[in-house]
């Protein structure tokens, strides 16, 4: 009996004409790789490969290559775009090259090996987790991207992490650090002061903001200038937000700074 997939575990469907071929894989796979594996479905024919995968959307196929009516190679190509990962399950040898040139996670031998399917498991693992965060970081591009288009009609950031969401008035946002190709936000919130790492770099965030309240001290951080409390020199040129936080101005951005302050009629420092 099939299992219903779960968003939570890896969603499986095994392909292989022999029914006891089947069954000894799902044995193996369940007791001696990965009890997590969710197994969906099991077909004896790619035609009920067919019917499977679009019912249950299945992670990955443990694919056997030689079966009745259509080999898999076949069966890949007429269902194409293949939308789950492949790992080929088989007693020849001679196919590998055709498999990796199709981007498989692995192929497997028959005789199976425990060693061997543990790997090849651990691979398509990796390659879940990846592909999910290249959906993630994707979807939190095309989130930024649209508030860059509507940044006219909000005064609001969305900011999101793997547990939490906020959603943060402009004028409440300290100020804004580049981490990598991350950024750190620091941001009033009821009384308290949060923050937030997004997957975005400082000049996405730069391009969002309002051009006469943000402003670009140095090649690292973007302030907010309504929660500056002090500016000075001591050796070098340096910031205070808020009166708890002490940020450096570059020296090639201390007197455009200074200049925008006094155009936008800042009196802050």
């Amino acid at each position: 009996m099939a299992a219903t997939p779960d968003h939570n575990r890896i969603n499986v469907l095994i392909v292989d004409d022999e029914e006891e071929a089947v069954a000894n894989l799902e044995h193996i796979l369940l007791e001696y790789v990965d009890p997590t594996l969710n197994i969906v479905g099991r077909a004896h024919s790619t035609a009920q490969a067919e019917t499977l995968i679009a019912k249950f959307a299945p992670d990955a196929l443990f694919l056997d290559i030689e079966m009745p009516n259509e080999n898999a190679f076949l069966f890949l190509e007429r269902v194409s775009p293949v939308n789950f990962d492949v790992i080929f399950v088989t007693a020849y040898d001679d196919y590998a090259i055709k498999a990796f040139k199709l981007n498989a996670v692995d192929y497997i031998l028959k005789p199976l090996s425990i060693p061997e399917l543990t790997r090849a498991v651990s691979k398509l693992k990796e390659r879940i987790e990846f592909k999910s965060l290249v959906r993630e970081k994707n979807r939190s591009y095309s989130e930024l991207s649209k508030q860059v288009t509507n940044k006219l009609k909000t005064q609001k950031l969305t900011l999101k992490d793997s547990n939490n969401f906020a959603v943060v008035d402009f004028k409440d946002i300290y100020f804004i650090e580049a981490q990598g190709s991350y950024a750190r936000i620091l941001f009033a919130a009821d009384s308290t002061t949060r923050e937030f790492v997004q997957s975005n770099s400082l000049s996405d965030y730069e391009e969002l903001m309002p051009e006469n309240q943000f402003y670009r001290i140095h090649k690292s951080y973007l302030i907010n200038c309504a929660h500056i409390t002090r500016i000075f020199k001591d050796g070098t040129s340096q910031i205070v937000i808020r009166d708890q936080y002490t940020l450096p101005i570059s020296r090639r951005r201390f007197q455009p700074l200074i200049e925008f302050l006094k155009n936008n009629e800042y009196q802050n420092g």
